[in-house]
Protein backbone atom coordinates (compact mmCIF):
# COMPACT_ATOMS: atom_id res chain seq x y z
CA UNK A 1 0.00 0.00 0.00
CA UNK A 2 1.44 3.24 -0.96
CA UNK A 3 2.60 5.80 1.87
CA UNK A 4 0.20 8.12 0.44
CA UNK A 5 -2.98 6.32 0.88
CA UNK A 6 -4.81 7.49 3.82
CA UNK A 7 -4.88 4.30 6.78
CA UNK A 8 -8.47 3.93 7.96
CA UNK A 9 -9.14 2.23 11.83
CA UNK A 10 -12.68 1.45 12.59
CA UNK A 11 -13.13 0.64 16.20
CA UNK A 12 -16.17 -1.01 16.82
CA UNK A 13 -17.82 -1.71 20.33
CA UNK A 14 -20.61 -2.64 22.38
CA UNK A 15 -20.64 -0.59 24.58
CA UNK A 16 -18.73 2.79 25.40
CA UNK A 17 -15.15 2.20 22.46
CA UNK A 18 -13.35 3.73 24.99
CA UNK A 19 -10.56 0.72 25.38
CA UNK A 20 -10.51 -0.16 21.76
CA UNK A 21 -9.98 3.90 21.29
CA UNK A 22 -7.02 3.89 23.83
CA UNK A 23 -5.45 0.82 22.54
CA UNK A 24 -5.52 1.63 18.62
CA UNK A 25 -3.54 5.15 19.67
CA UNK A 26 -1.56 3.94 22.39
CA UNK A 27 -0.43 1.61 19.41
CA UNK A 28 -0.10 4.52 16.76
CA UNK A 29 1.96 6.49 19.28
CA UNK A 30 5.15 4.25 18.65
CA UNK A 31 4.37 4.90 15.04
CA UNK A 32 5.17 9.07 14.78
CA UNK A 33 6.05 9.39 11.35
CA UNK A 34 2.30 7.94 10.61
CA UNK A 35 0.40 10.79 10.07
CA UNK A 36 -1.81 9.90 7.06
CA UNK A 37 -4.70 8.12 9.59
CA UNK A 38 -8.33 8.36 9.80
CA UNK A 39 -9.83 6.83 12.97
CA UNK A 40 -13.59 6.51 12.88
CA UNK A 41 -15.37 5.26 16.45
CA UNK A 42 -18.68 3.12 16.60
CA UNK A 43 -20.14 2.43 20.13
CA UNK A 44 -22.53 0.43 21.49
CA UNK A 45 -23.08 -1.59 18.21
CA UNK A 46 -25.59 -4.81 19.97
CA UNK A 47 -27.11 -6.02 16.71
CA UNK A 48 -26.53 -7.39 13.57
CA UNK A 49 -28.18 -4.54 12.16
CA UNK A 50 -26.08 -2.68 13.33
CA UNK A 51 -23.17 -4.11 13.00
CA UNK A 52 -23.38 -5.18 8.81
CA UNK A 53 -23.62 -1.76 7.32
CA UNK A 54 -20.49 -0.49 9.17
CA UNK A 55 -18.43 -3.57 8.00
CA UNK A 56 -19.50 -3.18 4.47
CA UNK A 57 -18.61 0.29 4.46
CA UNK A 58 -15.26 -0.68 6.01
CA UNK A 59 -14.56 -3.17 3.47
CA UNK A 60 -15.49 -0.47 0.87
CA UNK A 61 -12.49 2.05 2.01
CA UNK A 62 -10.54 -1.00 3.03
CA UNK A 63 -10.21 -0.43 6.86
CA UNK A 64 -8.47 -2.08 9.63
CA UNK A 65 -10.84 -2.65 11.97
CA UNK A 66 -10.39 -2.61 16.11
CA UNK A 67 -12.95 -4.51 18.57
CA UNK A 68 -13.93 -5.08 21.75
CA UNK A 69 -17.12 -7.15 20.99
CA UNK A 70 -18.26 -9.48 22.82
CA UNK A 71 -20.82 -11.27 21.92
CA UNK A 72 -19.88 -14.47 20.58
CA UNK A 73 -22.53 -14.15 17.68
CA UNK A 74 -21.50 -10.93 17.20
CA UNK A 75 -17.75 -11.24 16.98
CA UNK A 76 -17.62 -14.46 14.80
CA UNK A 77 -20.23 -12.49 12.20
CA UNK A 78 -17.28 -9.12 12.08
CA UNK A 79 -14.15 -11.95 12.00
CA UNK A 80 -15.76 -13.96 8.90
CA UNK A 81 -16.42 -11.15 7.61
CA UNK A 82 -12.92 -9.11 7.60
CA UNK A 83 -11.58 -12.45 6.63
CA UNK A 84 -13.92 -12.90 3.53
CA UNK A 85 -13.34 -9.31 2.53
CA UNK A 86 -9.52 -9.55 3.09
CA UNK A 87 -9.77 -6.75 6.05
CA UNK A 88 -7.19 -6.47 8.68
CA UNK A 89 -9.43 -7.67 11.80
CA UNK A 90 -8.18 -7.30 15.65
CA UNK A 91 -10.34 -7.80 18.57
CA UNK A 92 -8.52 -6.14 21.63
CA UNK A 93 -10.67 -8.21 24.52
CA UNK A 94 -10.95 -11.64 22.86
CA UNK A 95 -7.59 -12.93 23.62
CA UNK A 96 -7.68 -11.73 27.10
CA UNK A 97 -10.59 -13.73 27.41
CA UNK A 98 -9.30 -16.83 26.04
CA UNK A 99 -6.26 -16.36 28.14
CA UNK A 100 -8.20 -16.14 31.75
CA UNK A 101 -10.84 -18.85 30.36
CA UNK A 102 -8.21 -21.86 29.73
CA UNK A 103 -6.58 -20.89 32.72
CA UNK A 104 -9.31 -20.13 34.93
CA UNK A 105 -12.01 -23.20 33.31
CA UNK A 106 -14.56 -20.50 33.82
CA UNK A 107 -16.23 -18.50 31.45
CA UNK A 108 -16.70 -15.19 30.30
CA UNK A 109 -20.44 -13.79 30.76
CA UNK A 110 -19.87 -12.32 27.66
CA UNK A 111 -22.12 -9.21 28.52
CA UNK A 112 -21.14 -5.61 26.65
CA UNK A 113 -20.27 -3.17 29.32
CA UNK A 114 -18.84 -4.98 31.93
CA UNK A 115 -15.21 -3.48 31.54
CA UNK A 116 -15.21 -0.32 33.60
CA UNK A 117 -16.74 -1.96 36.86
CA UNK A 118 -13.65 0.18 38.84
CA UNK A 119 -15.14 3.56 37.88
CA UNK A 120 -18.71 3.11 37.50
CA UNK A 121 -19.51 6.87 37.51
CA UNK A 122 -17.06 8.03 35.26
CA UNK A 123 -18.03 5.60 32.74
CA UNK A 124 -21.61 5.66 33.36
CA UNK A 125 -21.61 9.45 32.32
CA UNK A 126 -19.91 8.70 29.08
CA UNK A 127 -21.49 6.08 27.94
CA UNK A 128 -24.74 8.27 28.62
CA UNK A 129 -23.35 11.07 26.60
CA UNK A 130 -22.45 8.69 23.79
CA UNK A 131 -25.86 7.47 24.11
CA UNK A 132 -28.04 10.81 23.91
CA UNK A 133 -26.24 11.16 20.87
CA UNK A 134 -26.73 8.74 19.20
CA UNK A 135 -30.21 8.68 20.00
CA UNK A 136 -30.93 12.32 19.18
CA UNK A 137 -34.05 13.50 17.51
CA UNK A 138 -35.00 9.78 17.07
CA UNK A 139 -32.36 9.06 14.88
CA UNK A 140 -32.79 5.83 16.09
CA UNK A 141 -36.04 3.86 17.79
CA UNK A 142 -34.37 1.03 19.37
CA UNK A 143 -33.28 3.99 21.62
CA UNK A 144 -36.75 4.59 23.24
CA UNK A 145 -36.36 0.64 24.44
CA UNK A 146 -32.68 1.28 25.90
CA UNK A 147 -33.61 4.81 27.45
CA UNK A 148 -33.76 5.48 30.95
CA UNK A 149 -35.35 8.86 30.21
CA UNK A 150 -37.83 9.60 27.00
CA UNK A 151 -37.97 12.88 25.89
CA UNK A 152 -41.11 14.32 23.58
CA UNK A 153 -41.57 17.71 22.70
CA UNK A 154 -42.20 20.22 19.22
CA UNK A 155 -39.36 21.96 17.81
CA UNK A 156 -37.39 24.25 19.69
CA UNK A 157 -38.78 22.82 23.21
CA UNK A 158 -35.42 22.26 24.37
CA UNK A 159 -35.09 18.44 23.58
CA UNK A 160 -31.28 18.00 22.71
CA UNK A 161 -30.37 20.69 25.56
CA UNK A 162 -31.72 18.35 27.86
CA UNK A 163 -30.99 15.65 26.88
CA UNK A 164 -26.98 16.16 26.68
CA UNK A 165 -27.73 17.97 30.71
CA UNK A 166 -29.02 14.79 31.86
CA UNK A 167 -26.63 12.56 30.19
CA UNK A 168 -24.13 14.48 32.01
CA UNK A 169 -25.42 13.26 35.40
CA UNK A 170 -25.65 9.54 33.84
CA UNK A 171 -29.13 9.20 32.39
CA UNK A 172 -29.59 7.74 29.32
CA UNK A 173 -31.75 9.63 26.89
CA UNK A 174 -33.29 9.51 23.53
CA UNK A 175 -35.80 11.94 22.84
CA UNK A 176 -38.43 12.44 19.56
CA UNK A 177 -39.60 15.79 17.97
CA UNK A 178 -43.06 15.62 17.59
CA UNK A 179 -44.91 16.49 14.37
CA UNK A 180 -48.45 16.31 13.21
CA UNK A 181 -47.51 14.87 9.59
CA UNK A 182 -44.82 12.78 11.05
CA UNK A 183 -46.02 8.99 12.06
CA UNK A 184 -44.89 8.14 15.92
CA UNK A 185 -42.88 5.03 15.92
CA UNK A 186 -45.07 2.16 16.83
CA UNK A 187 -41.82 1.72 19.58
CA UNK A 188 -43.00 5.26 21.50
CA UNK A 189 -46.17 3.33 22.38
CA UNK A 190 -44.53 0.17 23.53
CA UNK A 191 -42.04 2.39 25.90
CA UNK A 192 -42.74 2.32 29.51
CA UNK A 193 -45.08 5.34 30.45
CA UNK A 194 -43.14 5.93 33.63
CA UNK A 195 -40.10 7.10 31.30
CA UNK A 196 -41.76 9.34 28.99
CA UNK A 197 -41.76 12.71 29.60
CA UNK A 198 -43.88 15.66 27.35
CA UNK A 199 -42.20 18.82 27.09
CA UNK A 200 -44.83 21.79 27.04
CA UNK A 201 -44.95 25.69 26.43
CA UNK A 202 -47.37 28.09 25.44
CA UNK A 203 -47.25 28.66 22.01
CA UNK A 204 -46.32 32.32 21.77
CA UNK A 205 -43.01 30.89 24.30
CA UNK A 206 -42.32 28.78 21.46
CA UNK A 207 -43.14 31.11 18.11
CA UNK A 208 -40.54 33.78 20.03
CA UNK A 209 -37.75 31.15 19.73
CA UNK A 210 -38.99 30.20 16.49
CA UNK A 211 -38.89 33.38 15.33
CA UNK A 212 -35.47 33.82 16.52
CA UNK A 213 -34.32 30.51 14.50
CA UNK A 214 -35.65 32.19 11.62
CA UNK A 215 -33.90 34.96 11.71
CA UNK A 216 -30.44 33.29 12.14
CA UNK A 217 -31.21 30.90 9.45
CA UNK A 218 -32.28 34.18 7.37
CA UNK A 219 -35.82 32.95 6.47
CA UNK A 220 -38.41 35.11 5.65
CA UNK A 221 -40.96 36.51 8.43
CA UNK A 222 -43.69 34.17 7.08
CA UNK A 223 -42.09 31.20 7.22
CA UNK A 224 -44.88 28.65 8.43
CA UNK A 225 -42.48 27.07 10.82
CA UNK A 226 -42.55 29.91 12.87
CA UNK A 227 -46.20 31.57 12.37
CA UNK A 228 -49.14 31.35 15.29
CA UNK A 229 -51.28 28.92 14.05
CA UNK A 230 -48.57 26.11 13.18
CA UNK A 231 -47.45 26.13 16.71
CA UNK A 232 -50.68 26.30 18.06
CA UNK A 233 -51.56 22.81 15.71
CA UNK A 234 -48.24 21.34 16.62
CA UNK A 235 -48.57 22.09 20.46
CA UNK A 236 -52.59 20.78 20.48
CA UNK A 237 -51.19 17.54 18.64
CA UNK A 238 -48.51 16.76 21.45
CA UNK A 239 -50.74 17.72 24.14
CA UNK A 240 -53.35 14.76 22.42
CA UNK A 241 -49.90 12.45 22.55
CA UNK A 242 -49.02 13.14 25.94
CA UNK A 243 -52.07 12.33 27.04
CA UNK A 244 -52.32 9.16 24.99
CA UNK A 245 -49.19 7.94 26.52
CA UNK A 246 -49.83 8.96 29.76
CA UNK A 247 -46.53 11.17 29.91
CA UNK A 248 -45.25 13.09 32.63
CA UNK A 249 -45.68 16.59 31.45
CA UNK A 250 -42.71 19.23 31.87
CA UNK A 251 -43.57 22.76 31.08
CA UNK A 252 -40.41 24.40 29.96
CA UNK A 253 -41.60 28.20 29.60
CA UNK A 254 -39.05 30.51 31.32
CA UNK A 255 -37.28 27.76 33.01
CA UNK A 256 -33.26 26.83 32.72
CA UNK A 257 -32.01 23.29 31.84
CA UNK A 258 -30.81 22.64 34.90
CA UNK A 259 -34.27 23.48 36.53
CA UNK A 260 -35.76 21.17 34.06
CA UNK A 261 -33.62 18.37 34.65
CA UNK A 262 -34.04 18.25 38.37
CA UNK A 263 -37.91 18.24 37.70
CA UNK A 264 -37.85 15.29 35.41
CA UNK A 265 -35.17 13.77 38.09
CA UNK A 266 -37.38 14.37 40.57
CA UNK A 267 -40.65 12.38 38.84
CA UNK A 268 -37.74 9.61 37.12
CA UNK A 269 -36.85 8.95 40.77
CA UNK A 270 -40.68 9.32 42.28
CA UNK A 271 -41.73 6.66 39.78
CA UNK A 272 -39.18 4.33 39.00
CA UNK A 273 -37.17 4.22 42.40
Amino acid sequence: MPVTNTYKFYVISDSVGETALRATNAALAQFPKLTNISLKRFPFINTMDELKPILEEAAKVNAIIITTLVDEGLEQFASEFSKDNALEYHNVIHPILDLISQKTNMMASEKSGTLHRLDDHYFDRIQAIEFAVKYDDGKNKKGFELADIVLLGVSRSSKTPLSMYLANKSYKVANLPIFPEVHIPDEIYQADARRIFGLIASPLYIQNIRKKRVEMMGLGEKATYSSLERVKQELMFADDLYHQLNATVINVENQSIEELAEQIIGHYNKLLL
